[in-house]
């Protein structure tokens, strides 16, 4: 029943788009529309409005309707003269209206009775959204490049606006405390999301490949942080809708040339504090950008290519047992074979990124723009790396993605819009070994001396082919603007993950190193007739939305929107038969599809006729995240059948270093952990909400105060439903008193196997923020932001990721029988974070007639970003199996709450120094020199989380001194020197 109304729903949808039309989901585009009034105030139909593109001489023109409303749709970021006209009326132009990606210019146009030779009447561009809704914030051109970056990766910029801030998770961000695999990433209106890992395509920022656009390619981004209409989905964070450069009438070009070295740097706060030196550190960056017309006013181009050759110590430093190492021959023999495989080693990233744009104005009707983006990484020796990881663990990570995406924007009539867009894309992720030989974790004194051998998941390979096709338009009547669409996206996914395939041998002493004696031996094995560890989680994404803008009056805006989202999953092929599991429901074979995830978007805009510069805004929306293909390849190949992982002790381990072929005769399988999709799973469901006023501050100057919810529901985890009857057991704190704690039985119910794994959709999150963003727009040669957020998030904790047993352990709850009692702090919450980031131009060169000191002078600019926050949370945690639910890394120090101590405060000035030198016509040098961290301040973001040793034989815990201690920080400072030429 529910499927039928949920369809029914999908096809009113779909007929709605077609017979209303609409505007941009995801568009690379923006809009310019308003109302034109006379004097008296009354509407003025049939008055011509023609927008001319400075850069590239486009036209487009539109017509005011009955309402005095027009709308001109489908316009490319960038700078538009706007002209209106009409018999008996004095012409009223606008200078420098400036279109932003995504964005809609609200004009109101002012017509003035008069002879048509009148001088024309100029005016300045507003400075706010009148009809904007949603939360969202612009990051424009002049910021990309003046700001400095470390790494040149653009995306780092979303770090200057509200309600940000770093994810736990390496290389992501979150928005709302919202874990960072709810965010889309849109780019040219295409989607550029790695829906296996939850990341953006190449995992660019995840510690790998460094960015996969160049920096000097991207002309500006949107951030859409709350409440955003029905024409963005999937996602329950944010979207950030990107656009790259494009040609103009004009030749441009930039060389240039980054250098970042060792001998420019301080060390490292974390070396200090353990007597190290700087370790070797050496980036290059260089590249070009070429952009012009093809035919003038017609066809244009822009190409880009970016190289990357950067090396990264790392320094390998074996453990020493407590009381040092033994002095017994076999020990000392030990040291000497460990010792010749423990040299340091080089980490590179090692990239090249080219570019290849071109756009076409095919008539004054059509605009189409074709592009095509390729990344080439090689991250040496990337699949590992440690203090206690030798470089034969290790391997290169390589990312090569291919990007090709179009989009034909089409004037039909002067009130319907289309645009056509579509997309190829290839993300192959293969990773590659350094050596054949298996796994060994060499261990003495319980401490880690060395990992050696084979990684045990490499070699491996994670390849997504993507087909992606989509169309919307724009409908105008009367004073409402009615926006449809539909957006269909195929992933093709290949998922290799041999995990232990190669062996993985412990020994619990260097001298059982020496004598080749080691403690236990694992490998797994394809089951006979699977595939193994060869996964295909095929993804297929459909959605179609429908929303209505309308101006109820000249200063009220109301928007309301559906929008329906369905991932398509390709199902698992195996059914694991054990008789336990089908009793209670539990099907390998399946992994639900949530069919139901119909979003409304409702959304106003109040603009007090008697206050032109003010806006009050509010909005409510339901959104609907994906299910990371991660997840999905997992349960297809950890079913107990496709792979099955074997652990040998005693005499039935094999000489080392030998593996065996295949599952040895006779060999009695152990109960094998498995995972399976709760039957009730769904997408996450994340609703948001917004209210705030934004209010014009002189001509440049603009504040905005919004209040933002989000409260997350179906929020993904990982759950052990296989776990023994529990009993409260006495345990003796060293030195204090004795605690009883909560453990479980051996008595599994499901007596086949060990930890059963479940995805569940049983999370929750919830988010209450309060941000300010002062903004100066750019005149009088300076541009700001001031972006400051006071916020707590909350969940149980949440976690997408946590799919591997044993690697992804710690990012399980603690009690998977009392989930709420991890309700608290989320990981992302950071009460106040505050950002002011700006470019200086000063032009006092201008009125000198000296040369020579106009040449010394001129030419100088300063920016630079100010970043402060409050520490994020961090838990207590055990070292063994507190609680005995066969995780030993969840469990958290007894009466103590998850994430009640708190990483010290973090702050980073970075400021960017540049002079540009006058070559000849047209030809400039620009030099560069930037600093990240320049007060070279600790920033310590990682610690010590261990508070307590458990040793279970004993029932004692005994608290450790070096809990909280610091083990990582966020850089040094760090100092980048750069050269281009500009023309």
């Amino acid at each position: 029943m529910r499927r039928t109304v949920v369809m029914r729903l999908a096809a009113a949808l779909i007929l709605t788009m077609i017979f209303s039309a609409s505007a941009f989901a995801q568009s690379a585009n923006g809009s310019i529309s308003g109302i034109v009034t006379d004097g008296s105030g009354g509407v003025v139909p049939g008055v011509t409005v023609t927008a001319t593109n400075r850069a590239t001489g486009a036209v487009r023109t539109a017509v005011s309707n009955e309402t005095g409303s027009f709308t001109i749709a489908a316009l490319p970021a960038g700078q538009y003269d706007v002209v209106s006209e009409l018999s008996g009326f004095k012409s009223y132009r606008l200078s420098g209206a400036t279109v932003n990606v995504g964005s809609a210019l609200s004009l109101k146009i002012p017509m003035v009775v008069g002879l048509t030779e009148s001088v024309t009447v100029t005016a300045e561009a507003p400075l706010v959204e009148t009809a904007r809704s949603q939360i969202s914030a612009i990051v424009n051109e002049k910021m990309i490049e003046n700001l400095p970056t470390n790494g040149r990766n653009f995306i780092d910029f979303v770090l200057t606006t509200p309600g940000v801030v770093k994810d736990v998770r390496a290389g992501d961000i979150s928005f709302a405390g919202q874990r960072g695999t709810l965010n889309s990433l849109v780019v040219d209106g295409a989607n550029n999301d790695n829906t296996f890992f939850g990341q953006s395509l190449g995992r660019t920022g995840s510690g790998r490949a460094p960015y996969q656009f160049s920096q000097d390619a991207v002309k500006e981004f949107q951030v859409n942080s709350n409440a955003y209409s029905a024409e963005y989905g999937r996602a329950g964070g944010a979207v950030i809708n990107v656009i790259t450069k494009s040609g103009t009438n004009q030749w441009h070009g930039t060389g240039f040339y980054f250098l970042r070295d060792k001998k420019y740097n301080a060390n490292d706060y974390i070396n200090k504090i353990n007597n190290r030196v700087k370790g070797p550190y050496h980036f290059d960056q260089y590249g070009f950008s070429l952009g012009g017309p093809i035919v003038h006013d017609k066809h244009f181009f822009f190409t880009n290519y970016d190289g990357q050759r950067n090396s990264i110590p790392n320094l390998v430093v074996l453990g020493v047992p407590k009381g040092g190492y033994a002095t017994d021959p076999d020990t000392q023999a030990g040291l000497v074979k460990i010792r010749a495989l423990a040299d340091s080693y080089t980490r590179g990233q090692n990239q090249d990124v080219f570019l290849l744009k071109t756009d076409s104005e095919l008539s004054m009707k059509n605009h189409l723009s074709l592009r095509y983006n390729r990344q080439k990484f090689v991250g040496r020796n990337f699949e590992s790396g440690g203090t206690t990881i030798a470089e034969q663990h290790s391997g290169d990570s390589l990312v090569n993605t291919d990007t090709f995406s179009g989009s034909l924007s089409s004037t039909i009539t002067n009130s319907l819009f289309n645009e056509f867009r579509g997309q190829y894309a290839k993300d192959q992720e293969p990773g590659k070994a350094n050596t054949t030989m298996p796994e060994a974790v060499i261990n003495d004194g319980g401490v880690r001396i060395l990992t050696i051998g084979r990684n045990f998941f490499s070699p491996r390979e994670t390849t997504i082919k993507r087909n992606q096709i989509a169309d919307t338009a724009t409908f105008l009547f009367g004073n409402h603007t009615v926006k449809g669409g539909f957006d269909y996206n195929h992933d093709n996914i290949l998922n290799f993950f041999p995990g232990n395939f190669s062996g993985s041998y412990t020994f619990n002493s260097i001298a059982d190193f020496n004598n080749g004696k080691p403690s236990r031996f694992l490998q797994a094995f394809a089951g006979p007739g699977t595939t193994g560890p060869i996964t295909h989680p095929n993804i297929k994404e459909t959605a179609v939305f429908a929303q209505d803008e309308w101006h109820l009056t000249s200063s009220l805006t109301l928007n309301g929107g559906l929008r329906y989202d369905r991932q398509g999953i390709e199902q698992p092929k195996v059914r694991n038969p054990d008789a336990q599991l089908l009793a209670a429901g539990i099907d390998t074979k399946v992994v639900p599809i949530d069919d139901n995830n119909v979003g409304v978007r409702l959304g106003f805009a109040f603009n007090p006729a008697a206050r032109p510069n003010t806006v009050i805004r509010g909005g409510y929306g339901t959104f609907y995240g994906r299910t990371p293909a991660i997840m999905i390849g997992t349960a297809h190949s950890n079913n107990g059948i496709n792979v099955q992982t074997l652990t040998f002790t005693g005499a039935s381990i094999p000489a080392y270093p030998t593996i065996f072929p295949s599952i040895p005769t006779g060999t009695a399988a152990g109960k094998p952990t498995i995972i399976v999709f709760d039957k009730d799973f769904h997408s996450p469901k994340v609703q948001q909400a917004s209210a705030g006023i934004e209010q014009g501050l002189w001509n440049d100057f603009s504040v905005a105060v919004n209040y933002q919810y989000v409260k997350g529901e179906d929020l993904p985890r990982s759950t052990d439903i296989n776990l023994g009857t529990p009993t409260l057991v006495p345990l003796q704190i060293v030195g204090g008193p004795i605690v009883m704690v909560k453990r479980f039985g051996t008595d599994r119910p499901f007596t086949n196997f060990g930890r059963i794994i479940q995805f569940q959709s049983s999370a929750h999150s919830k988010y209450n923020g309060l941000t300010l963003d002062l903004n100066k727009r750019f005149s009088n040669s300076w541009q700001a932001r001031l972006a400051y957020t006071y916020s707590t998030v909350k969940d149980d904790k949440p976690d997408a990721t946590a799919v591997v047993p044993g690697g992804d352990d710690f990012k399980f709850a603690e009690d998977p029988q009392n989930l709420r009692g991890d309700y608290t702090y989320g990981d992302n919450d950071v009460r106040h974070r505050v950002v002011l980031s700006g470019v200086w131009a000063p032009d006092y060169a201008r009125g000198l007639q000296n040369g020579i000191l106009r040449g010394i002078v001129g030419g100088w600019s300063f920016s630079g970003i100010a970043s402060y926050q409050t520490g994020q949370p961090y838990t207590p945690a055990i070292v063994g199996d507190l609680n005995n639910d066969g995780n030993n890394s969840n469990d958290r120090a007894p009466g103590l709450k998850r994430n009640s101590f708190r990483l010290p405060n973090q702050f980073s000035l970075d400021p960017r120094l540049s002079k540009e030198i006058p070559l000849s016509r047209g030809l400039r040098l620009q030099l560069i020199a930037e600093a990240f961290n320049i007060t070279n301040r600790s920033n310590v973001n990682g610690v010590r989380t261990t508070f307590y040793a458990f040793d279970a034989t004993k029932k004692t815990l005994t608290p450790l001194t070096t809990f909280g201690s610091p083990t990582s920080s966020s850089g040094p400072r760090i100092v980048q020197l750069a050269a281009k030429i500009l023309f």
